[in-house]
């Protein structure tokens, strides 16, 4: 069996050698050099083993374990002597690990053995993940997430993220202290490779990671919150994410099982959410009309599926409970949440 290889891009001697050799001598079908996660999302069923190097930012022991989980194996790469790097891979548990003066020759080798003596390693189970999101101009996503999250959560183990880097809310709207943080859980699985369910908060059931809100500290990176989201896929059997709005294409919609549109029942909202939906790459949408005047009801349900293209799975009338719980840090008011009955726990 030729192996399927892929490599993490690097700028390093290793990876131009190794793809140099690989094209030369077909010893291994080299099918990816990956730039970026998302890279190695877009092309799980065409590689065995990945190649990579812990030089790499996003080359984290979350992101080893993770690939672990979906059935690939792995052999990392460190500098000589490096030993946090070499600590890295093995965290992560990197089905074999090399120095990075190996050569060419010793990396197929490695790969090549690693393809013989594969037993079958199965894709260990993932839990579901949930993206909330929607156009600008607050129409209620962290609500919607959180009422989503607190009905799944009274039947299966549930975590919330709020994920807003920008203006996160879910610490605030929960009455939750503000740390530990997004970034204290990042750190947390970028050096032990998995989540610790003692980082997170509770409200009734939900297990919630509260968003970052630290004033001079600059947004986390994309890889951090990758490490996040995949290690709560492999720790909880539904993930909700409490996203920013939708500007277009995002990798977290994209990756997403599921995915929730929520959208503001007004015109302005449904406009906005139109121009969301005509731009959209991920799954199919749920769409939540919410904030809907009683007296238009049927009229805003005829506008969404006319300007979104989409069928309403769920019409929250604009409620003043609803709006009182959040100052109050109440849990997510009674109609809101049948109302949202309809979404059943992803499975």
């Amino acid at each position: 069996m030729i192996p399927r290889v892929a490599t993490i891009l690097s700028a390093r001697d290793w990876e131009g050698n190794l793809v140099a050799v690989a094209r030369e001598t077909a010893a291994i079908r080299l099918v990816l050099r990956a730039y970026q996660p998302s890279d190695i999302d877009s092309h799980i069923k065409d590689v065995d083993i990945i190649v990579a190097g812990a030089e790499t930012s996003w080359v984290t022991a979350a992101a080893i374990a993770s690939w672990r989980r979906k059935g690939l194996r792995v052999i990392g790469l460190h500098p000589v002597a490096d030993r946090p790097a070499r600590l890295l891979l093995e965290t992560g548990g990197a089905h074999a690990i090399l120095a990075d003066d190996a050569t060419a020759a010793e990396i197929i080798q490695t790969a090549r053995l690693m393809a013989l003596n594969n037993s079958g390693e199965p894709t260990q189970p993932q839990g579901q993940l949930v993206a909330v999101t929607g156009a600008r101009g607050a129409p209620g996503r962290s609500e919607t997430a959180l009422a989503l999250a607190w009905n799944w959560a009274s039947t299966t183990d549930v975590a919330l993220i709020d994920l807003d880097l920008d203006a996160p809310a879910l610490a605030i709207r929960t009455g939750r202290p503000p740390r530990p943080d997004l970034s204290d859980v990042a750190e947390r699985i970028r050096l032990q490779g998995a989540f610790d369910k003692s980082d997170s908060h509770h409200f009734g059931a939900i297990s919630m990671v509260v968003g970052s809100h630290r004033p001079g500290e600059g947004r986390l990176s994309s890889a951090l919150v990758d490490d996040v989201v995949e290690a709560s896929r492999a720790a909880f059997n539904v993930t909700v994410m409490d996203l920013e709005p939708n500007l277009g294409e995002d990798p977290l919609v994209k990756r997403s099982d599921h995915a929730v549109l929520v959208v503001d029942g007004t015109p302005r909202g449904l406009v906005r959410g139109a121009r969301v939906a005509a731009e959209w790459a991920g799954p199919p949408p749920a769409l939540v009309l919410n904030k809907v005047s009683r007296s238009t009801i049927q009229d805003s349900i005829n506008a969404a599926r006319k300007w979104t293209g989409l069928e309403p799975v769920a019409v929250v009338p604009h409620s003043k409970k609803i709006m009182d719980a959040a100052p109050t840090a109440a849990p997510p008011d009674w109609g809101l949440r049948k109302a949202l009955a309809h979404l059943e726990i992803p499975t």
